[in-house]
């Protein structure tokens, strides 16, 4: 009778390890999900005998608080310090040269953290090991600690000598006033500083867990030995409670009473020039989802130099913009954190920049009207679409462009936005993107930012003052 028992517990066993790969509308692309909640997307490719792997986690700036935030970063730093395996950096450094590594690193996002490398094909096996071992049991020795601490506050105090992190700070404090931080995952050296070991053991705890994560393999493997040898390695990788249960609120999409305008003197423009900034707040993929797809598609009109958009801007001779190549207005689909920008390089700043700027701020929502379109068949949109897809198949070339947009997917919306992103372009008509418009352009206020050449400033300061600008510092 145990003979028999142990059989049937056997099969069970055995049958738990078989997964079928879940259907996606992606040519050699198969999706995995682990009894624990991990995910594994593996892309076939059988050009060269590599192998990429890229194992990522929600979080990073929009997972921080004011009180921890940097330390996401400050994590991700560790996990490069030795592990239950390899228990130090110095050993790290060498598995990854006997791994043979063409290329590896580590980043954290405003919305994601991710750890990767390509190795020949035939670590495979070791590569997925190595990323197990250091994502699920790093030391967090107490002399690397410290000293990673002091890596990490260098590289924050080095941001606040550059001007473009000054402007995209300040961006943030304007657009995320609940939680500018949330765009900035490089983080605050104080609280690095003061950062505990106890402090990024509840992050391990609370965000790096397998129902959190997701594994990116693609290159010269089978994805059904991938599956089998992920389960083994990752299998028993505890699930935790998801973190972002309690976790649901969304940043205001009208964060501001009135549209604001700022300058500010940088070195980088020439005197003959200035550019002007315009961001308002978009939409967030996990919230307003349909209305990322209208996004992309009213954007992607204005795109084309002899749209309404640019030559209704290049034609007005009183802005000064030189062609259709100096101005733009886009989207950046993102899960939490979605903003639209609109730009213009304008020649002769010494002449009335600031009314020119303002004139430039009225007609701007306009043109984007003028650029909707009244019939979704008509050819612009149809030339549009077609670039969508035209870019989807060079996305897919290579296994590691189709896992890198993958996972940027992921991160956002989860892997069927990226699946049904043609798709639901398609239904798109003309009623969704005026309703786009009303909701993010016409009726949302903006941050105005105009930088130009310091001796210039010095001579139209006052006027730019008497104007509503305010300098940024």
């Amino acid at each position: 009778m145990k003979k028999i028992y142990s059989i049937i517990l056997s099969l069970i066993v055995f049958a738990s390890s078989i997964l079928t790969a879940e259907q996606t509308p992606i040519k050699n692309l198969s999706a995995y999900t682990l009894d624990n909640g991990l995910e594994l997307y593996v892309a076939e490719n059988h050009t060269v005998p590599l192998v990429y792997i890229e194992i990522c986690v929600r979080g990073g700036g929009i997972a921080q608080t004011k009180e921890n935030a940097g330390l996401f970063h400050l994590y991700e730093h560790m996990m490069f310090k030795g592990n239950s395996k390899y228990p130090t950096s110095e050993e790290m450094q060498t598995a990854l040269s006997d791994l043979g590594c063409s290329n590896w690193n580590g980043s954290t996002g405003q919305e994601y953290i991710n750890y990767f490398f390509t190795i020949p094909s035939a670590k495979l096996k070791e590569g997925l090991e190595f990323w197990s071992y250091a994502i699920r049991t790093p030391n967090m020795d107490k002399r690397e600690f410290e000293a990673e601490k002091k890596v990490v506050i260098s590289e924050i105090e080095g941001d606040k000598n550059d001007p473009n992190m000054v402007l995209y700070n300040f961006l943030s404090s304007k657009l995320f006033k609940e939680a500018p931080w949330a765009r900035s995952p490089g983080g605050d050296a104080k609280i690095v500083k003061k950062a505990t070991i106890e402090q990024l053991r509840k992050i391990q705890n609370e965000y790096y867990i397998p129902n959190n994560s997701a594994l990116f393999v693609g290159g010269d493997v089978n994805p059904d030995e991938v599956y089998k040898l992920v389960n083994e390695i990752y299998g028993l990788w505890e699930k935790g409670a998801d973190p972002w249960e309690n976790n649901k609120k969304q940043f205001s999409l009208n964060p501001l009473k009135q549209t604001e305008y700022y300058v500010m003197p940088y070195d980088q423009i020439a005197p003959q020039i200035a550019q002007v900034q315009i961001s308002f707040r978009g939409p967030d993929a996990e919230f307003n989802t349909s209305s990322t797809y209208a996004a992309d598609l009213l954007f992607s009109l204005t795109e084309n130099p002899q749209s309404i958009y640019k030559q209704s801007l290049c034609t007005n001779q009183a802005l000064g913009i030189p062609d259709p190549n100096y101005t733009g207005i886009s989207y950046y689909t993102q899960k939490r954190l979605g903003i639209i920008n609109a730009y213009a390089v304008m020649l002769s700043p010494e002449y009335n920049i600031a009314e020119r700027t303002k004139a430039y701020v009225q007609l701007v929502p306009e043109f984007v009207k003028q650029s909707i379109p009244e019939n979704a068949d008509s050819e612009d949109v149809k030339l549009a679409k077609t670039r969508f897809e035209n870019q989807e198949y060079f996305t897919q070339e290579t296994a590691e462009n189709l896992l890198g947009t993958l996972r940027f997917w992921w991160i956002c919306s989860g892997s069927n936005y990226y699946y049904n992103y043609l798709s639901n372009m398609e239904k798109l008509n003309s009623d969704d993107i005026k309703q786009f418009y009303t909701d993010y352009v016409e009726n949302t206020n903006a941050v105005v930012i105009l930088l130009i050449n310091p001796e210039v400033y010095e001579k139209a300061k006052k006027d730019l003052s008497k104007n509503g600008f305010k300098l940024i510092k």
